[in-house]
């Protein structure tokens, strides 16, 4: 065999592998996009590998002496596949963790602002406010220990969005409020209800 046909019949190898190889990380990365199990990763993988293998033996056979070239080439692409792979798989987890952390936030001033704006009905309702007098008498331990946890539960809403604190303590003061609210409202004679509308244990009057 002459030095062009050589040239030509292993660089068309060294393409396959390169194909395969890029082909294989591209089936990897949506497979983990997917969050598809581990056996749908080992058979993606050990498909692809495979095929390189078969492409090697196939270059080995047909074109004498290119066998360590073209394996050469199959650890090269390997190699650089499974980098864009792992560099991939990062920015996704970051992705999903961004994502997470993002979930958490919303949800924990989801909760934070449905106790401030329940606890402004007692102030700004004025059906309310006649009802369920107590709920703005800071002279009551109840309503007083629950405006102490609204700042304390506010100022950990500022320090948690400025960085300084976690989610576990913001949740925590968040947690402190929702309870001091019940108590605040239980004290007053509130009535409330579970998700299903039916009433809980308590005396008073519905709101």
């Amino acid at each position: 065999m002459d030095a062009a046909s050589f040239i030509l019949q292993a660089a068309i190898a060294l393409a396959l592998v390169g194909i395969l190889s890029a082909a294989t990380a591209f089936a990897l990365s949506r497979c983990l996009r997917r969050n598809d199990d581990a056996d749908s990763l080992f058979w993606y993988g050990f498909s692809g590998l495979l095929a390189v293998v078969f492409v090697i033996i196939g270059a080995v056979a047909t074109v004498p002496g290119s066998g360590g070239l073209v394996s050469a080439g199959a650890l090269v692409f390997a190699g650089v596949a499974m980098g864009w792979l792992w560099r991939g798989e990062r920015e996704r987890r970051r992705r999903v963790l961004a994502e997470e952390i993002r979930e958490v936030r919303e949800g924990l001033r989801t909760r934070h602002e449905g106790v401030l704006q329940q606890w402004v009905t007692y102030e700004l309702d004025p059906a309310a406010a006649i009802d369920f007098p107590a709920m703005t008498d800071l002279s009551r331990s109840d309503t007083s220990q629950l405006i102490r946890s609204m700042r304390a539960a506010a100022l950990l809403r500022e320090q948690f969005e400025g960085g300084d604190v976690g989610s576990s303590e913001y949740e925590r003061a968040v947690a402190g409020l929702e309870a001091a609210l019940r108590a605040a409202e239980t004290a007053a004679g509130v009535i409330r209800t579970d998700p299903t509308g039916r009433e809980l244990p308590a005396t008073g009057k519905s709101i």
